[in-house]
């Protein structure tokens, strides 16, 4: 538990101290008390007594600002923050706290100077106002993340709430996080849960935010333990009386200010039932829970499966939400580290996310309510379960917004799909978080806004550029791993990760074909490597910098590693013995590992050892998301696979998934 956590970590004497208006003083005490060290704030309006803090603090209530707008100012020898409600007094707190080295990086871990100083390029008297109203985070529960035990496998307030500290401080102000079935039929589990989810949206409406809960609509396409509204849908009369006692075991006591609702992936259903079936969510929410707003998630497919005729259109079949006659905000999702510009790799069947984008551009130009819902993370044999470390999201994230304001038509509500915190998962998420609020001229300053040491914001940037590849020339499928899910959807034409050409595939090609792909795949992945290696050059030893270097490392291996085996494939396919190749992969298969065991002996979260491990919980999936990362699942299944194929060798499929 954090509060054990903290209770048994050594605290050093006050580094900041405070002064607030009376009415303030408790939500901020409960907000500082998530910091690694004790910050004491009490009702004054004088500014603090110095008693050896660094940084003495003043908090004003100004009225005549928005209650997200603040200004930092000095006088004498102490900072005066003025701010129209304790969300811009905490934002306000929290930009002065970086202008003196902290950094808010991670939920469960901080950065704190060694030697507070201001910094020259402490922007004093600059009146700070968010460009967007809604600056969202959604950890995504269904995954076995960090959230996901904390709101709800083992609901913990004190850990949850930090969470949400974190959020704040990086100047979100909305959280959601979808809803898993446990509760339906297990009591205990629901009392424990409701206990703890009401104490978090208390803490959230004490801090300016707000709090939704994910839903699904339909049971048929609930693939991963969601909790949904309709088992099985029938009868108008029935479906309103199932609705209704959904909602009752989500809502009663627990006061939610908006659900989310989805559809699941790759199913679809008859048109009119589908919007009939979404205006009667909304309806019997209403009636269970008056005045909860609804959102409607557009989700991604190209598969034909999803694609429907309606009103004399074809579209993919989440968009019918949008049709239903009620008050409901779309929130347009896009997955991966794709953005609505540039090419998507065939994610999800799609080769660019065109019709959300033109959407999202339509809704904007006509000035109707809508939510970007990207993400930072895809998890399931994508990139931090693998491992793989991928900045590349961050100017993903960035061009989005960038090209929008670009064109006239800036977002103004943005909510960010995370599944993971270790790995520097945590960059793309707090980079987002504070680019809703203010967006930079550049991603590159957006990464550079993270770090303390212009080095290491560097090697990100490097790192960002050498991954350029993964979109451009389509080498994403190759540094990401694969179940064996996957590979079954992909032989029914279900896709949702961009799909890789296989090693057999690879070994029947032509010669023309396979010096092309020996050129632009193979070659593109030792290049990448090339530059990965470069980049994590890095001094210094401190942990953020030590996470990054992890990081490039082990992405520098992964890329060799394949390489490695394709090359191997090629070889024997060109009558020349793999050996080399083999034993090659073999080496950086080693590496990996061991870069891997050091990086998870000194994960960020003191629980970390759930995120690694195989345990109970009530999701699909009975580990953490690190656990295949761990033991390099993806990795072993590879060379099972390539050796197989070269050598005739048997190996026992790992699987890689549930």
């Amino acid at each position: 538990m954090l509060a054990l956590f903290l209770a048994c970590t050594p605290q050093p004497p006050p580094l900041v101290a405070v002064s607030a208006p009376e009415a303030w003083v408790g939500v901020l005490t409960d907000h500082v008390r998530s910091l690694p060290h004790a910050v004491p704030v009490a009702a004054s309006a004088q500014a603090p007594e110095s008693g050896g803090a660094a940084v003495r603090v003043l908090l004003r209530e100004d009225a005549s600002r928005c209650g997200e707008c603040f200004v930092v100012n000095a006088e004498g020898e102490a900072f005066v923050i003025d701010a129209g409600a304790p969300a811009g007094a905490m934002y306000g707190l929290a930009q002065l706290m970086e202008w003196h080295g902290w950094r808010f990086s991670h939920p469960c871990d901080t950065e704190v100077p060694a030697d507070p100083q201001l910094s020259a390029a402490a922007a004093l008297g600059k009146e700070f106002e968010p460009e967007m109203a809604r600056r969202g985070y959604h950890p995504h529960t269904l995954h076995p993340i960090e959230a996901m035990y904390d709101v709800w496998g083992d609901p913990d307030p004190t850990r949850a709430t930090a969470m949400l500290d974190w959020v704040v401080r990086n100047r979100g102000n909305y959280v959601q996080w979808p809803g898993v079935d446990n509760i339906v039929e297990d009591a205990t589990a629901r009392e424990r849960w409701a206990a703890s989810t009401r104490t978090v949206i208390e803490a959230a409406h004490a801090r300016g935010m707000k709090v939704g809960v994910g839903v699904q609509l339909f049971g048929s396409s609930n693939l991963q333990l969601a909790y949904d509204l309709l088992d099985q849908s029938g009868e108008e009369a029935n479906d309103v009386a199932a609705m209704a006692a959904r909602w009752r075991v989500l809502t009663e006591g627990v006061p939610w200010d908006e659900v989310s609702l989805s559809f699941g992936e790759f199913f679809s259903a008859d048109p009119d039932l589908f919007i009939g079936r979404v205006e009667m969510a909304y309806d019997t929410l209403q009636d269970a829970a008056p005045g909860t707003a609804m959102n409607a998630v557009i989700h991604v497919g190209g598969n034909e499966d999803v694609q429907v005729e309606y009103q004399g259109q074809k579209m993919m079949y989440y968009f019918l939400a949008t049709f239903a006659d009620r008050p409901i905000e779309p929130f347009v999702h896009t997955v991966m580290y794709y953005n609505l510009r540039e090419d998507a790799g065939g994610a999800y069947g799609l080769d660019s996310f065109t019709e959300h984008r033109e959407y999202l551009e339509t809704a904007l130009t006509d000035g109707r309510t809508v939510t970007y819902f990207p993400e930072s993370a895809y998890w399931v044999a994508f990139d931090d379960s693998v491992p793989i470390y991928l900045p590349l999201y961050i100017r993903s994230r960035w061009l989005d917004m960038s090209a929008l304001r670009d064109k006239g038509l800036p977002l103004d509500r943005h909510v960010l799909f995370a599944s993971g915190w270790e790995w520097g998962y945590w960059q793309q998420d707090a980079a987002t978080l504070r680019m809703n609020y203010a967006l930079p001229d550049s991603w590159e300053a957006a990464v550079q806004d993270l770090f303390t040491d212009s080095r290491t914001a560097e090697a990100v940037i490097a790192a960002v550029e050498a991954e350029r590849p993964l979109i451009d020339d389509r080498l994403g499928p190759y540094l990401a791993g694969r179940d064996i899910a996957m590979d079954i959807g992909d032989k029914a034409g279900v896709y949702s990760q961009p799909r890789r050409t296989t090693p057999a595939e690879v070994a029947a090609f032509p010669a023309e074909e396979r010096a092309a792909f020996r050129a632009t795949v193979v070659g593109g992945l030792r290049t990448m490597a090339d530059a990965l290696e470069q980049a994590s050059d890095l001094p210094g030893t401190d942990r953020w910098t030590a996470e990054v270097r992890d990081g490039l490392d082990v992405t520098t291996a992964r890329a060799r590693y394949i390489a490695a085996l394709y090359d191997a494939v090629l070889d024997q396919a060109e009558g020349a013995d793999p050996g080399a190749n083999l034993a090659e992969a073999d080496a950086w298969l080693a590496a990996g590992g061991a870069i891997i065991e050091s990086r998870h002996a000194h994960l960020h979260d003191p629980l970390g050892e759930r995120l690694t491990t195989d345990n109970l919980n009530p999701t699909l999936y009975d580990y953490g998301y690190l656990a295949n990362a761990h033991t390099q699942c993806f990795w072993m299944r590879e060379r099972g696979e390539v050796r197989k194929l070269l050598l005739g060798e048997s190996y026992a499929d790992p699987g890689c998934t549930l």
